[in-house]
């Protein structure tokens, strides 16, 4: 997995109306529900796998934007992609 497999998944947690922050170098992303600050989370590569701060297993490379809705669920975000802003 490379930078460019966070960086599509960090574009599909955007297009569910979450701000993301990619760390290239520790391979890490940020993300943040914009409503409520203290609502975020840390989401590390581990091999294949995109896994919490908290070693919570989200999805493996190739399905980003299903582990974009699975992190939207966790920040509490009940959007359709798409959907008006």
């Amino acid at each position: 997995m490379d930078s460019n497999d966070l960086k599509q998944l960090s574009g599909h947690l955007e297009d569910l109306g979450l701000l993301t922050t990619v760390d290239e170098p520790a391979m890490r992303l940020i993300v943040t529900n914009p409503l409520n600050s203290r609502l975020s989370e840390e989401i590390l590569v581990i091999g294949d796998r995109y896994v919490t701060g908290f070693d919570h297993e989200v999805g493996a490379q190739g399905a980003e934007r299903t582990c974009a809705d699975r992190i939207s669920r966790i920040l509490a975000v009940n959007r359709t992609p798409g959907a008006a802003r």
